[in-house]
């Protein structure tokens, strides 16, 4: 049994993580920003201004207070992954219930019918907010050799 279990794992070297990290970040990133885009070009110029500039001014406020420290957090935990090193455990079982939980309300926001401009803010927010956590993760690009 633990031999299948060992064959079935999606193993990859532990140095790699910070890249697949960097990688799915900046996916998601460019999904969320490219819906906010959408939403505030189908918007009249000085509304869509305003909420161009919340999503902006809400990404400079929380990249250097949480994603920041959130990044270095889990590139401290990265190595100390054993090597090679399971692909999900890029993230902690924590991040995993908090993606669910922000996908889900996700689609339930858009399911609301509230106005893609309300949406477009805090898409645009933190969609800025992944990118720049994943720029952190890309620079990095690979836990340095034990």
């Amino acid at each position: 049994m633990q031999e299948l279990l060992r064959r079935l794992n999606p193993a990859v070297p532990s140095r790699a993580l910070p890249l697949v990290a960097g990688a799915v970040w900046g996916m998601v990133a460019l999904m969320l920003m490219t819906r906010a885009a959408i939403w505030l070009l189908a918007a009249r110029p000085l509304p869509g201004l305003a909420a161009a500039a919340v999503g902006v001014l809400m990404a400079a406020l929380l990249v250097p207070r949480a994603f920041r420290p959130l990044v270095a957090k889990n590139l401290r935990r990265l190595a100390d992954r054993p090597d090679p090193a399971c692909v999900f455990s890029t993230f902690a079982w924590r991040s995993w219930a908090m993606v669910t939980v922000m996908s889900v309300g996700g689609v339930l926001l858009r399911q609301s019918g509230l106005p893609r401009l309300l949406l477009a803010a805090p898409y645009l927010g933190m969609g800025l907010c992944l990118g720049a956590g994943s720029l952190i993760y890309l620079r990095r690009r690979s836990l340095p050799n034990p």
